[in-house]
């Protein structure tokens, strides 16, 4: 499975059960899709 991140998106490619499997996994953590993705944008800017 691979994973695309930019600022406004999150890309997933990959067979249904990864993916699935992949959300289920991060769904277990307090971060929402939109956090997680300034977190991300934000660590690529130092």
């Amino acid at each position: 499975m691979k994973t695309y991140v930019s600022e406004k998106q999150l890309r997933m490619v990959g067979k249904g059960w990864e993916i699935k499997a992949a959300l289920r996994s991060w769904s277990n953590k307090d971060l929402t899709l939109q956090e997680y993705l300034m977190k991300r944008a934000n660590a690529g800017r130092r």
